[in-house]
């Protein structure tokens, strides 16, 4: 009878206790975790805070609560991931946010609590709100003295890489042409906005214009990957070669500590020879000319004196013939004080005879004054333009085309 009794009870008692346990309020848990190097960070170097937290209940709504981080600069690092995770025997679920956080002092930093606030039913129309709070997290910081000199920027990550391309040789410029330079930066543990701005890419003798830089961060597991891509277009302004500095990133290695640099190198900038280049690169590929028959290699020999011969005696009574013109036009450029038709008749004086230009440019007096006439035209920062007639009577007094008259 007793036994009767009691399974009676049990099935009259059990969804009372269920619905008790419907009404009870949910389990919850927030604790926050920060990824550090074993050695204390320094003012500025990222660290990986994450937001953990987990609820087990009839939740409506929630959302996470983020204090004001007023020690720190910070970034959220992707999106909020969820899953499902065992806890005091409960398939519990479970979400997690990352955040990259900067130390902006030294000394020992607080991070706040932070909050989820959730809604959850009580009953088949009750609702009840609450929230679920982190204890504080402190770490400490120290300066970076001595690390970088005042005023530069600091660039922690694990790795960075620089590369360093051209889409013609920075020495073989054709004339008139202007090359391409593209360098790419990619560091390991940092967002693309802490890279570097744009370098410093100027030098005499070459003029540049820099392109918008382009900045992409790409998410991973193990953590941000910075993008950043700068380019410029290179011209020579003379036939005299020129350097272009080699840039210079500094960055500090979290991983052995240490300070390093990632150099893209210097570049010499000059005009190439590009139409000698092809024909000499088609002489090379002529079957006939390779041929081992001594009447051909003689025949083709001959053929290309002669042609040689005709070439030079058409090109000196060109020159003789362009020289007076494009003199003439520099000088009324000059009294006109016209930069733009100044610097389109000294083209065609180099076009007419490029030794001797190179000669005149190779002067102090001449080449430095045209250079900076360069700047001015075409210049990011344009400077005031040289004084047009002492440039031209230089050139003029100078000009005395390769090979005589």
């Amino acid at each position: 009878m007793s036994r009767r009794l009691a399974l009676l009870l049990f099935f009259l008692l059990q969804p009372l206790a269920q619905a008790l346990a419907q009404e009870e309020p949910p389990f919850g848990r927030v604790e926050l975790r920060v990824e550090a190097p074993s050695e204390t960070p320094y003012v500025g170097e990222p660290l990986r805070l994450v937001i953990r937290s987990a609820i087990r209940g009839r939740v409506l709504l929630d959302h996470i609560i983020q204090p004001s981080l007023l020690d720190f600069d910070w970034q959220q690092f992707g999106v909020d991931s969820s899953s499902e995770e065992m806890i005091d025997g409960f398939w519990t679920p479970v979400v997690e946010r990352v955040l990259m956080i900067y130390p902006l002092r030294a000394g020992r930093l607080t991070i706040p609590p932070f909050k989820r606030r959730i809604t959850y039913r009580i009953d088949e129309s009750g609702r009840v709100e609450a929230e679920f709070v982190s204890a504080p997290f402190q770490i400490e910081a120290r300066a970076r003295d001595g690390l970088v000199p005042p005023g530069e920027s600091f660039l922690p990550a694990r790795s960075l890489r620089i590369t360093d391309a051209w889409d013609i040789e920075p020495d073989k410029i054709p004339f008139g042409e202007t090359a391409r330079r593209t360098v790419t930066v990619e560091a390991e543990g940092v967002t693309a906005d802490r890279l570097p701005p744009l370098p410093n890419f100027r030098a005499p003798g070459i003029i540049t214009f820099a392109a918008p830089v382009e900045r992409q961060t790409i998410v991973t597991d193990q953590g941000p990957v910075a993008h950043a891509v700068y380019r410029w277009n290179v011209r020579p302004v003379s036939a005299v070669s020129a350097y272009a500095p080699a840039i210079r990133i500094a960055w500090f290695d979290v991983a052995t500590r240490r300070m390093r640099e990632a150099v893209a190198p210097e570049r010499r900038i000059a005009f190439g020879d590009a139409p000698r280049e092809r024909t000499a690169a088609r002489l090379r590929e002529s079957p006939g000319l390779a041929a081992p028959q001594p009447m051909i290699a003689a025949l083709a020999s001959f053929a290309a004196t002669a042609a040689l011969v005709c070439l030079t005696v058409a090109m000196r009574g060109r020159i003789g013939a362009r020289r007076p013109a494009a003199l003439a036009a520099l000088k009324r450029a000059a009294r006109a004080a016209d930069a733009v038709a100044f610097r389109h008749a000294a083209s065609r004086l180099a076009e007419a005879d490029r030794k001797a230009w190179a000669r005149i440019v190779a002067r102090e007096d001449i080449g430095a004054p045209l250079a900076a006439l360069d700047a001015s035209l075409y210049g990011r920062e344009p400077p005031a333009a040289p004084a047009l007639a002492p440039l031209a009577r230089a050139i003029a007094a100078a000009w005395a085309p390769s090979g005589g008259e």
